[in-house]
């Protein structure tokens, strides 16, 4: 492809910008009358060969099926100019390619815009180039090429455009693509006009994932409302652009959970310039693998049994209420794997084969030749001859597993006949031909017929029956089948039966696949051979209670055993307003599992509406009195949303007389403007404008996890709007209070989860001495720091004993503390406890503004103010640096109560740069971006010890009692190791890659009551103790001064942090050392205690 080439100095003036644009539209109504003059002659063509073709002319057959395929080509050409006559474009770049020495300006947008054949004006958001638009900020950076080595090129201009009808209204240039005004800007108009801006909207994690290479398999994990199915729908986009060599539209399945979310992605595919790719629910690829052996009209397709009965019926039937969860697990598929292999131990013989020759002689026999067997019963062994050693036939079974029986019977049975031809042409005994054909009879069918004579369901029906011999409760299906029943019969199908592999799809993309238990991916890893998986959900989603995933570790395992294999996470939800996000977070809460976090993008809305009507009629009324003014807003479309199949029927009847326009039959359904009444698993995938949940009762949504998930599914799926209307007996989901319950310790996440750290770990507020039983000691390979030599860690064991028993140097005579005191130790979690899931939950928050406005040196320090708050960078020693950040304006003049040093050394310097503000002491040097705010800690040879990470590198909000929740994120290098202290005889453990609380129950905690002047020595509401510490292998350790708990998370769902709960302002110190005693010693000194 070749692009325009510009100036260094590319016009970017808004008159520059208007000029382009209406040369782009130019181009575009020139390619309209274009593309429209050929596609009609082609039909034309098309129509007078179909009347003059005839089926024996190959010739004209070959030029209408080259006609047919250009036209189609063409039409789709027509089709993208006609869509860019609103806004041709979204997106421009500009750089400079290093290895050309050349300027580019290049303009994005949904579909390439080509001048003429070499000259491209907007190039098409899949391409490689356009990668730098969604991924990389300016300066350095490089993309991908095709076939080719990354190139490298500096990003000078990133600029997105808001066009509408062929006009510029605005443009914005940002370090990131959409950003935040123009992200909620977006966000802000209805469902459909949403939609429309999705390729320009794409975030930087949403195009990891989308360009992805196909050749290997991606998980994803993303929250609700992270564009889950936008991101799939894109990626089948991307890859049928950039390997069209590889992979075609009819090589893809979608299988989705239900047909309303897949009759969405059918009307949305066409927009991306994606036909042809097939589309279909878990239960009918299941039927799809089971060809000839399934009659659509003698058997149906029923949802599974979900009730949980006392015991199994007797009848027999599909609707007995028997406990079938176990029938969607992996357990259930390996007892199905058993059976298969019983079953070809039982059918096929590993016996040896031999031939007697004496039984197959031609001659005369009471008047009749023929071939007969002169052995007269008996046997010599040194007569026989070995056709198939019985060995070789176990190793031919041993080494094809994933091989049907039928199919190794046939083998086994062809090889058996080309072991008896070639004893026919050996050199011994010589065989006439009615000997031959003799033999040949004898042994055709040795190993078993080549058709499976027994019906495959009968198969199922004998393993059932042995299952629940074996203690299992499952009702036995007669011609209605669910999901894990079709998923058993086609494997059944697929290891007994099949003779033909039939190639089925390359890359199969499955959406909401918490919904389906493993025995569901165990069986389609098993059936379909060389495809590659896209697999999108939420486990907080999961509303099929014991059959779907409640967490990724199993298929992680199944699916992703190559490094080259991806598991993704998107956890900004871009669909609720805050409001929504946070009334259906809380809705989770009452459930006692692992929740993924969820980082709404902050755009605000109206309150969500909880309303009770005195009875039905006034309910319904209601209920069409709330759409009637969500439609006067402009909201598009609108779910009604009720707990069951057959409470939505009703109630789409009942508005019917309200309302114009309802569909009274949820299963017919279409996804699109107007409102629709559908039950809550229906509405899996999809997202409405305005969202109305009708009567969640307590009895319909009881108070545990599985409904409170089924709960959540309901209410995040409104973009604007939600409310609750109900006759009273409100679910306690909603109208409890939230439980103050961590996490359950068989609940948490696993040792091998990409959650946790690398050992088991008891959750947060357990004490170990009263529940000895739940707590699980981690290895001390975790705990010591095994970085350190066998001196140093002697040494800085020694001195930490010391710093923790030291007694320091303040007046012992503590006040009592107050009842608003802030945080009282008998609620301090232990040191080493892993905090509960909804404490690791990052807080969302607006654009944050760290950028250096001035600097300013004082006597206790250098202060830089940005419109966030103001930093101090106070030297204590020529290696101890204190930083204090406040949000306010005013640094509070304090120190810690277990910090006995109170001095700012003398000597030190400080430079002002264009990009940076340096600290300097003998020791270290200290430098602040201007742009962000972050902070390098470097020795005075510029050598890296410690930084603070670039974008957003602290964070302050508000708390209980006045005070603030502070976050500092470090920004660690993977292989750097980091431990957190221990106190006393408590071990020290490597915090990296895990969560948990570094501070200790001993930990002096300051009373913020009590004033305190300057100079004045502060009042503690514990006695003196240890003060979060940690130490890097580095060569630099960090004290946090603080008065709560501190969390230390390295986890890649929640990212990398330090966070206190309750604190006046950030305060910690940072201590540089060639050896870790001399860190430590530092540490006793700072703590009075050396």
């Amino acid at each position: 492809m070749s692009t325009k080439p510009t100036q260094t100095n590319a016009a970017t003036s808004r008159k520059a910008e208007e000029a382009y644009l209406q040369q782009t539209l130019a181009v575009v109504e020139d390619n309209l009358s274009h593309y429209g003059r050929e596609v009609a002659r082609m039909q034309e063509d098309i129509d007078e060969m179909l009347a003059h073709y005839h089926d024996n002319d190959a010739e004209v057959l070959t030029i209408l099926n080259n006609t047919v395929t250009l036209h189609d080509h063409m039409k789709r050409a027509l089709q993208r100019n006609e869509k860019a006559q609103n806004k041709p474009y979204f997106g421009r770049i500009i750089f400079h390619d290093e290895s050309l020495d050349k300027t580019e300006s290049l303009y994005i947008g949904k579909g390439g815009i080509a001048k003429d054949s070499t000259h491209q004006i907007v190039i098409d958001w899949r391409a490689p180039v356009a990668g730098v638009y969604y991924e990389n900020g300016l300066g350095k950076c490089s993309y991908q090429a095709p076939g080719e080595a990354k190139i490298a090129i500096d990003l000078q201009l990133k600029r997105t455009y808001e066009i509408e009808s062929g006009k510029l209204l605005d443009y914005f240039d940002s370090e990131v693509i959409a950003n935040d005004d123009l992200l909620t800007k977006y966000l802000a108009k209805n469902k459909q006009a949403v939609l429309s801006e999705i390729v320009a909207t794409i975030q930087k994690e949403q195009n990891e994932i989308i360009r992805k290479s196909p050749y290997h398999n991606i998980i994803v994990q993303g929250v609700a409302g992270s564009g889950k199915t936008t991101v799939a729908m894109h990626r089948i986009s991307y890859i049928l652009y950039n390997y069209e060599d590889r992979f075609r539209p009819d090589d893809f399945y979608i299988v989705g959970s239900n047909r309303i979310l897949l009759d969405y992605i059918t009307g949305v595919l066409p927009d991306l310039d994606v036909y042809g790719v097939r589309q279909m629910t878990m239960e009918e690829l299941f039927v799809r693998l089971l060809y000839e052996d399934w009659d659509k009209e003698k058997y149906t397709i029923r949802s599974v049994n979900r009730t949980v009965p006392s015991a199994a019926s007797s009848s027999g039937s599909a609707n007995s209420g028997a406990d079938e969860s176990i029938k969607g697990s992996a357990v259930w598929f390996q007892a199905l794997e058993d059976y298969c292999r019983r079953l070809e131990e039982r059918t096929i013989s590993c016996k040896s084969v031999y031939l007697n020759p004496k039984q197959f002689v031609e001659g005369l026999l009471d008047g009749k030749f023929g071939v007969f067997d002169t052995t007269g019963g008996q046997t010599n062994p040194c007569d026989l001859v070995c056709l198939l050693e019985g060995e070789a036939v176990e190793r031919y079974l041993r080494q094809n597993p994933t091989v049907s029986i039928q199919s190794k019977i046939n083998m086994l049975n062809d090889r058996l006949r080309n072991k008896i031809k070639e004893e026919f042409l050996g050199k011994g005994i010589k065989y006439t031909d009615p000997e031959k054909k003799a033999i040949l009879k004898a042994y055709r069918r040795h190993y078993g017929a080549n058709v499976w004579k027994k019906s495959i369901y009968e198969l199922y029906h004998d393993f059932l029956v042995k299952q629940n011999a074996d203690g299992a409760t499952i009702a036995i299906p007669d011609t209605a089948f669910d999901v894990y029943d079709l998923a058993a019969l086609a494997y059944l199908y697929k290891r007994v039966k099949e003779t033909e592999v039939i190639s089925e799809a390359h890359h199969i993309v499955i959406d909401e696949a918490q919904d389906f238990g493993m025995m569901a991916y165990h069986v389609l890893h098993a059936c379909i051979r060389g495809c590659t998986y896209t697999v999108m959900g939420d486990v907080s989603q999961n509303i099929h209670f014991g059959y779907g995933l409640n967490d990724w570790e199993a298929l992680r395992e199944l699916l992703l055993p190559a490094p080259a294999d991806t598991f993704g996470l998107l956890k900004k939800s871009y669909r609720n307003t805050v409001e929504i996000s946070d009334f259906a977070t809380r809705i989770l809460r009452h459930g006692r599992f692992f929740v993924y976090p969820v980082e709404p993008v902050l755009r605000h809305g109206s309150p969500v509406q909880t309303r009770q009507l005195p009875d039905r009629p006034a309910l319904i009324r209601s209920v069409a009195d709330t759409c009637r003014g969500w439609r006067e807003k402009g909201w598009d479309t609108i779910a009604v949303i009720c707990r069951s199949l057959s409470d939505a029927a009703k109630t789409a009847g009942e508005l019917s007389a309200w309302l114009e326009g309802i569909e009274s039959d949820p299963e017919k359904a279409v996804f699109g403007n107007g409102i629709m009444v559908l039950p809550v698993d229906y509405t899996k995938g999809l997202e409405f404008d305005a969202v109305l949940l009708l009567n969640p009762t307590r009895e319909d949504y009881p108070v545990e996890d599985g409904h409170a998930k089924l709960l959540y599914v309901a209410a995040t799926r409104a973009l604007h709007e939600l409310c609750i209307l109900h006759t009273g007996n409100l679910t306690g989901l909603i109208a409890d209070p939230v439980p103050e319950h961590p996490l359950p310790a068989d609940k948490a996440p696993t040792a091998n989860s990409p959650l946790s750290s690398a050992a088991p770990v008891r959750t947060a507020h357990t004490n170990p001495r009263k529940s000895a039983g739940t707590r699980t000691e981690t290895a001390d390979t975790t705990r010591a720091p095994h970085a350190l030599s066998a001196e140093q860690r002697k040494s800085g064991r020694s001195l930490q004993r010391r710093a923790a028993h030291t007694p320091a140097k303040q007046n012992p005579a503590l006040p009592k503390p107050e009842n608003n005191a802030p945080v009282m130790q008998d609620t301090f979690p232990e040191f080493g406890d892993m905090p509960a899931t909804e404490i690791l939950r990052p807080a969302g928050h607006g654009k944050i503004d760290l950028a250096v406005r001035w600097s300013a040196k004082q006597p206790d320090g250098l202060y830089l103010h940005s419109r966030y708050g103001v930093l101090r960078l106070s030297p204590v020693g020529s290696a101890i640096v204190r930083v204090t950040f406040a949000k306010s304006g005013q640094i509070e003049d304090r120190f810690h109560p277990a910090i006995a040093v109170r001095r700012t050394e003398r000597t030190w310097m400080y430079k002002e740069s264009a990009t940076t503000i340096d600290l300097m002491t003998d020791e270290l040097l200290v430098q602040t971006d201007k742009t962000s705010g972050a902070i390098r800690f470097m020795t005075r040879d510029k050598k890296l010890l410690f930084a603070e990470r670039n974008k957003e590198c602290r964070q302050l909000e508000g708390a209980a009692g006045g005070r603030m929740k502070i976050w500092l994120y470090p920004d660690w290098p993977k292989n750097e190791t980091v431990y957190a202290m221990g106190a006393g005889e408590t071990k020290g453990m490597n915090i990296r890659k895990t969560a948990r609380y570094i501070s200790h129950k001993d930990q002096p905690v300051f009373n913020a009551h009590n004033s305190m002047a300057p100079g004045q020595k502060p009042q503690a509401v514990t006695a003196p103790g240890t003060l979060p510490f940690l130490l890097s292998e580095k060569g630099y350790g960090i004290v946090l001064a603080a008065d709560s708990p501190v969390i230390c998370c390295d986890l890649p769902t929640y990212g990398t942090y330090l966070c206190a709960e309750q604190e006046v302002q950030m305060d910690y110190y940072f201590i540089a050392g060639k050896r870790p005693a001399t860190i430590l010693n530092a540490y006793a000194y700072l703590c009075g205690k050396l």
